[in-house]
């Protein structure tokens, strides 16, 4: 046995001393080698079940190269975050005793015939406006003054209520309901996260969590009053983004749930809503510019996490974003995504948003 312990007391000091140089010499080198090697393990699955059985990481932990919200650091594990962890536990008590009602299609969405795109950027243009996506790229969002000084962003939940799945079955019961006042489950949780990505690049936000839809009609009217409350109190506020999920269901009963992987890990596809004048929407005199922010949004994500992002949906629609040249509906999965899946997705157009922001302040 101590013969055993010499060898392998060489053997460490011997590949301490093979790193040290590696580390000396190839600049980069070790964080790409351990990079690459983290990435093989995650998506090891027999691997990640013996992980899993020996409580060594959570369930769903991954090894992300690249990392998130704004870090860009090498080898950084992508949690799921311990309340959705609960939940998740929760869950798998209460699905014990509930029957199946139907199944979920997972996909990625994108292109169809109608889509019109160019370079990573693709608008399903539902108006009579002709647009170039080429021309609109090359403009700028209509932004005042950026600063970390004061807040620059509002974000708010017109339907509070729309939640989602919490476990990654295949199959949905009804017994479940995802709709809910819980606001650990409903959309402020994903409204919580895309804050705390902002606030952690030293932006400041406004988050209004309160639930405007218990009574389905009349929710734009009452989270309008809201916003216009929050635009006059803090007149810097340039960009409001109303984040909701949306719903596909089929006539079998099938629900879509619409997902892209990226770093290794599930994510609800994110569809951005960018509305217009015209087939009955009048006084909307900042269309375009909100669809110029819609276009580089788009393309800022899509240019770091390809795939995520659903065809821009431009529609002859307000849903109040006409009260800034910066005013976005934002769409996370539908209810058949998990609440997991829609919070990193709301981790990724955070770290998004900081890079335009980030740009603006650079300026």
């Amino acid at each position: 046995m101590g013969r055993n312990k010499g060898v392998k007391g060489l053997l460490s000091f011997g590949l301490c001393a093979v790193l040290l140089c590696c580390s000396i010499a190839g600049g980069d080198f070790f964080g790409k080698a351990t990079g690459i090697f983290f990435e093989k393990f995650s998506n090891n699955k027999e691997i990640n079940a013996v992980i899993g059985a020996n409580g060594a990481f959570a369930e769903g932990d991954v090894f992300s190269v690249s990392g998130y919200g704004g870090g860009g650091y090498a080898g950084a594990v992508s949690n799921t975050p311990t309340d959705i962890e609960t939940l998740k536990s929760q869950a798998r008590e209460q699905y014990k005793n509930y029957k199946k009602s139907g199944n979920i299609q997972e996909q990625q969405m994108g292109a169809t015939s109608k889509t019109i795109s160019y370079g990573v950027v693709e608008v399903d243009n539902k108006t009579s406006q002709s647009i170039s996506i080429k021309n609109l790229l090359a403009k700028k969002p209509s932004y005042k003054k950026i600063t970390k000084d004061k807040p620059c962003v509002l974000i708010y939940h017109t339907h509070s209520t729309e939640g989602y799945e919490m476990l990654d079955l295949g199959w949905y019961s009804n017994q479940y309901v995802s709709r809910t006042t819980d606001k650990s489950k409903n959309m402020i949780r994903v409204g919580d996260e895309l804050t705390k990505t902002l606030e952690a690049a030293g932006y400041k936000v406004i988050h209004d969590r309160n639930i405007y839809d218990e009574s389905y009609n009349g929710a734009y009217s009452r989270s309008r009053v809201s916003v216009e409350k929050y635009l006059e109190q803090y007149p810097e506020i340039q960009i409001t983004l109303d984040v909701h999920r949306d719903a596909i269901h089929y006539e079998s009963g099938t629900k879509c749930k619409p997902t892209a992987t990226i770093n290794g890990k599930k994510a609800a596809q994110v569809m951005i809503i960018s509305g217009c004048e015209g087939d009955g929407v009048d006084n909307f005199p900042s269309w375009n510019e909100n669809l110029v922010f819609a276009l580089d949004l788009q393309s800022t994500v899509e240019e770091k996490n390809q795939g995520l992002m659903r065809p821009v949906f431009f529609c002859n629609r307000k849903y109040n974003m006409d009260v800034t040249p910066c005013s976005l509906l934002l769409e996370f999965g539908t209810d058949a995504n998990t609440l997991e899946e829609a919070v990193y997705s709301a981790q990724l157009i955070g770290d998004a948003l900081v890079t335009m922001l980030n740009k603006e302040i650079e300026k």
